[in-house]
């Protein structure tokens, strides 16, 4: 039936409080959430060479931690509240639901932002590509072309270059124990 308005689902999201001088969020800690910033400041910084490195200062309107959950990967910084804020929680979940609906295309340019993010704040703090870089690359390489083949040739894909890509990380693996 048309001309018919059906209300929209109302979703209330989760707010936090943290007040100032709080730690929101750790470098190196696995992520389950995003933050939206609804009031108040925050700064995002990591530790080099017992360095606190500054990254951004952000406000209102502003999300952080997202990095984590695009990319499934350890935080990349940590950020602590410089006044006291209200957060708006971005679970896993939800984010995930949302990028799950989004266009693939659309999926790999955020991944690819994330990364590049990502290797910007490395380099901004003098950080080196590890061997694991390295191979989450070859992973992420791996994905966005299988994404990207015809549906007849992902199979022949698969069979011939998924092996050498686990080859490829499991002998990267063997000299790193070696050089440990």
């Amino acid at each position: 039936m048309t001309g018919i308005k059906r209300p929209h689902d109302t979703v209330i999201l989760e707010r936090r409080f943290f007040a100032k001088g709080t730690n929101i969020l750790r470098e190196g800690e696995a992520g389950s959430a995003a933050y939206l910033i609804q009031s108040g400041t925050v700064i995002i910084y990591a530790m080099h060479n017992e360095r606190k490195i500054t990254l951004a200062t952000l406000g209102p309107g502003n999300i952080f931690g997202e990095t984590a959950l695009i990319l499934n990967t350890p935080r990349t910084a940590s950020a602590e509240a410089t006044e006291d804020c209200t957060l708006i929680l971005i679970t896993r979940q939800a984010l995930q639901s949302k990028m799950e609906k989004s266009d693939p295309t659309i999926r790999a340019i955020m991944q690819m932002l994330m990364k590049r993010l990502q290797q910007g704040n490395d380099s901004l703090m003098g950080k080196r590509p590890t061997i694991e870089d390295m191979q989450e690359g070859l992973v992420f390489i791996y994905e966005k072309m299988m994404n990207e083949l015809p549906k007849t040739d992902k199979p022949h894909f698969r069979q011939e270059v998924l092996p050498l890509i686990e080859e490829i990380n499991q002998k990267m693996s063997q000299y790193k124990a070696l050089i440990s």
